[in-house]
């Protein structure tokens, strides 16, 4: 199988250094590289910018192992536009491609360049970020017609909102069953809007970054702890205007358990001058003794109806008991239904339930350590069964999991240890 994957809005780094504070830099390259080692017998064509190609030979070799990533970009002629590069490159060299993986991004309403007319009859300009990390891929996808599907675990960036996209995705893979709706032109030539409906399943993508992470940290049993609770969660604008974060975070946390650090990215503007002392700009990979220390934390997604996803597995690996102010997780995560908290007084109730009760604690401690001991979690099986199935019923064809991921680059522990990915795996 030729497979076309990559990530829209943004480029793809495959060097651990750039991955930043916000998250999500880690998942396309996650994805690929690991796809390409399970997977030897098909093709990765990586469509989006990357930094591929200007990795050390040394990592290079070991990422494509099975010399089965091609970067499309490599060697772009600069004499042809970007958004036609994808195109010519396949055409000229004769490559048909089966389907598309396409991790879900940020993007503007006009991405293509001379493709949708505005009122005034002259061509909508697409901002730069959307002309050159977006509309390079959905150009493609226009001219080309490859069916594809979206992945993503951020429900802000899909379905693409792309109006000049009209070969949408069969489905997006995500963390949720449910279905959406999108509004784009029907063709080049005829632009009036229609609204598709784009179904969205559940893949299991919470757990995805598991299968790049080592097993063996997983503490054997509860150990001491002295910070109550703690809090790692960005202040970034929700999908829904509905969830205010920070009114959350005050009424759950701060007002209740004053001495909480919530380590993330915050307009302070927003936040009471009394509680600017609480909060901290530190992302996760510096954070490792103030999780270890920590016994307790509060998930809170910015989606209604959406869980809130790989945090929870996060907090896991460190050891923390995490509550939750959404119901939908308890059932989500198959957790007992004590770590739902239904407001502030119920969370500080149980929390001090499980420090009067250290028999209960050890309880739900095991409990939830239970869940993520799981194998499949770790070596990709349960993921990419997942994903398997879908390529099954869309494209109507399979890819034979034949490989094993030796190259894991952890999105969380690996800065601590090693300057360069080069001393880690030299």
């Amino acid at each position: 199988m030729n497979i076309i994957i990559g990530k829209f809005g943004k480029s793809i780094s495959f060097e651990s250094s750039k991955w930043g504070i916000i998250g999500g830099d880690s998942e396309s390259a996650i994805f690929i590289w690991s796809m390409a080692h399970l997977y030897p017998e098909d093709n990765f064509y990586i469509v989006s910018r990357n930094d591929f190609s200007k990795l050390p030979i040394a990592i290079k070799t070991k990422i494509n192992k099975n010399d089965n990533i091609i970067d499309v970009w490599e060697n772009y002629d600069k004499s042809i536009h970007n958004q036609s590069w994808i195109k010519h490159y396949f055409d000229s060299n004769k490559i048909k491609i089966d389907f598309g993986l396409l991790y879900s991004g940020l993007a503007g309403s006009s991405t293509i360049e001379n493709m949708m007319y505005l009122k005034n009859g002259e061509f909508a300009k697409p901002m730069s970020f959307s002309k050159n990390y977006t509309g390079i891929i959905t150009n493609y996808l226009n001219q080309s017609n490859v069916p594809y599907m979206e992945i993503g675990e951020d429900s802000r960036f899909f379905p693409l909102v792309a109006r000049d996209l009209y070969n949408r995705s069969r489905r997006i893979l995500s963390v949720k069953n449910t279905s959406l709706t999108c509004k784009h032109i029907g063709s080049q030539e005829n632009q009036e809007l229609v609204t598709s409906k784009i179904p969205v399943s559940d893949i299991g993508h919470s757990y995805m970054f598991l299968m790049n992470e080592d097993k063996s940290k997983l503490l054997k049993s509860p150990n001491k702890r002295n910070t109550l609770v703690s809090i790692i969660m960005h202040g970034t604008a929700s999908h829904h205007k509905t969830v205010n974060k920070y009114s959350i975070i005050k009424d759950y946390i701060l007002d209740i358990f004053p001495e909480t650090m919530v380590y993330g990215r915050w307009d302070l503007s927003i936040v009471d001058e009394k509680y600017h002392k609480n909060i901290k700009e530190i992302p996760m990979t510096d954070l490792h003794d103030e999780l270890y220390d920590t016994k307790y934390t509060l998930s809170i997604g910015g989606s209604n109806g959406y869980p809130t996803s790989s945090k929870f597995w996060k907090m896991l690996i460190f050891g923390i008991i995490p509550f939750f102010y959404k119901e939908e997780d308890i059932e989500k995560f198959s957790v007992p239904n004590f770590l739902y908290v239904k407001n502030p007084k119920d969370f500080r109730n149980k929390v001090e339930k499980l420090e009067n009760d250290i028999d209960f604690y050890n309880e739900i401690w095991y409990t939830l350590q239970n869940i993520i001991l799981q194998d499949d979690l770790w070596n990709g099986n349960r993921f990419f069964g997942n994903i398997e199935k879908w390529i099954n019923i869309e494209f109507d064809c399979s890819v034979n999991k034949t490989g094993v991921i030796s190259y894991k680059s952890s999105s969380i522990f690996d800065k601590d240890k090693f300057n360069t990915l080069e001393q880690f795996f030299g």
